[in-house]
């Protein structure tokens, strides 16, 4: 009868049970990080959504602002356009509900929509108890308030944010505007499945609750925020973040273990090779996982300055509604030509899956198209001819090039063309893998070259940056119309 080797038994025991140590620790560790991670991005999470919350609520009241501002200019003027004004706002500003005019006696004397908002109609809020204080308050010191939330007497519930209007030196009452901030939550949360959210006023009520599930978790993972805002009042929210229970659940734990007992079963088949070979998978996924994010995180980021650049573009809009210098609506067309020149590289980057260079080719023309239905009149003609064999550029190329075409283009149709019915701009870009050439040139009448090399005004000024931004070598020629020629060398990176 063969005798079995207690030497070697010890020997296979110890080194099997070596590696079923090393998985084991190995699976705490893990656990701890994934625990880690999860409060990490609980908290990370929590901060963003606080500060895009506040950032959206601050908007709005920003904008409440600049119209209180047009009210007092308009004076009485305004009320008489009262329903016009109002809806100006009212359809592109899914937060504003209703607007309200509130005499310097507390009595409500104007609302749009009207039909939904009648009741209020002779409201005299100085009889309410939840309202009195705060308006009074309004009044007094003459800051913008925001209420709780608020339950109306026409039915629903809004913040009433309510602006203090001073004309002919004395007090007029107040703008109010209700907000119901729903809609814009709701685009924030987009594509955040895997959290719950709870906001509540500084009554402790609830108004928002995000959860694709309809049950907020009450787990581990849990992070509070406080929400300020710019208003004269002293209300604060509280946002509380939450992970979804269906998306991390107790189950977890329970599959965990199964994965454990199975991985102590592959290291006593397999041994310490399968072991590293999962570390070093789990480290690329992570890897994987971390760049993915990061990519998310740029195109978001791409996205919320293009917003913020439209947003711009919008206030630029509004004031020149209220000018009739031609002048300044000049200035402010030409500014916010500008804009949109640099909103293009952020709206092409944010829909690419490139986030290095942009698709150069449909950007010029998009930025072309918009310069002919601003400035091109019925009566002319005007021709622009692109001829581009760069297909992408680097976003460090593509924006101060875009802006100077901008430039360009809009000093071809401010000059070359303003006498003229017809007119002709051509655009070329040729590339020879180094450097990229570009030709610019239109058919008006010319030049003074010496105007160009020592004009100080605002466009050659910009002209003359852009291009030594792109650190580019550039001619200059006018007899034939305006002819510039630069070349610079391509950025690959």
């Amino acid at each position: 009868m063969q005798k079995f080797s207690t030497k070697g038994l010890v020997s296979a025991l110890s080194v099997s049970l070596g590696l079923v140590l090393i998985f084991y620790f190995g699976w705490r560790v893990d656990q701890n990080q994934i625990r880690e991670a999860r409060t990490q991005t609980v908290e990370s999470t929590a901060s963003l959504l606080t500060e895009l919350i506040e950032e959206t609520v601050n908007e709005n009241i920003l904008l409440l602002a600049n119209h209180k501002s047009r009210v007092e200019f308009s004076k009485e003027l305004y009320f008489e356009n009262f329903e016009f004004e109002t809806n100006l706002l009212l359809n592109v500003k899914p937060a504003f509900t209703f607007f309200e005019w509130i005499d310097k006696d507390g009595v409500v004397q104007l609302i749009e929509p009207y039909e939904e908002n009648k009741e209020a109609i002779g409201l005299n809020i100085l009889e309410l108890d939840y309202r009195r204080d705060d308006w009074i308050e309004m009044k007094r010191d003459s800051t913008i308030n925001m209420t709780p939330w608020t339950n109306l007497v026409q039915s629903g519930s809004a913040f009433l944010v309510d602006a203090p209007l001073y004309y002919n030196n004395e007090f007029q009452g107040s703008l109010t505007v209700g907000m119901d901030f729903t809609d814009d939550f709701n685009d924030i949360m987009a594509g955040r499945d895997m959290f719950n959210v709870e906001i509540r006023d500084e009554n402790n009520r609830i108004f928002y609750e995000y959860s694709k599930n309809n049950s907020l978790s009450n787990g581990q993972f849990k992070s509070t925020q406080k929400l300020n805002f710019i208003s004269g009042s002293s209300n604060s929210w509280t946002l509380t973040l939450s992970l979804d229970e269906d998306y991390f659940s107790s189950g977890i734990l329970a599959s965990s273990q199964i994965s454990l007992f199975f991985r102590m079963l592959i290291a006593l088949l397999f041994g310490s090779a399968i072991y590293f070979m999962l570390a070093a998978y789990r480290a690329n996924k992570r890897n994987v996982e971390a760049l993915k994010e990061k990519e998310v995180l740029i195109s978001e980021i791409h996205h919320r300055v293009k917003n913020n650049l439209a947003v711009i573009s919008s206030l630029i809009d509004l004031q020149r509604l209220e000018t009739n210098d031609e002048y300044v609506i000049d200035i402010l067309q030409k500014t916010q030509n500008r804009i949109h020149s640099i909103a293009g590289v952020h709206e092409l980057l944010y829909n690419s899956d490139d986030l290095s260079s942009i698709p150069f080719r449909q950007y010029l023309s998009n930025l072309i198209n918009r310069h002919l239905d601003v400035y091109v009149e019925d009566k002319k003609n005007i021709d622009i001819k692109i001829d581009s064999s760069v297909e992408t550029l680097s976003i460090n190329q593509a924006l101060p090039l875009g802006v100077l075409f901008s430039e360009l283009v809009t000093n071809s149709f401010k000059h070359a063309f303003k006498d003229k019915s017809e007119g002709e701009i051509h655009i070329k870009i040729t590339s020879d893998n180094e450097y990229v050439h570009v030709h610019y040139s239109d058919n008006g009448p010319g030049f003074n070259r010496e105007d160009f090399e020592k004009g100080k005004g605002l466009g050659i000024t910009i002209i003359k940056a852009l291009i030594g931004q792109l650190h580019a070598d550039y001619e200059l020629a006018s007899e034939k119309g305006f002819n510039l020629k630069l070349s610079f060398k391509r950025d690959f990176s």
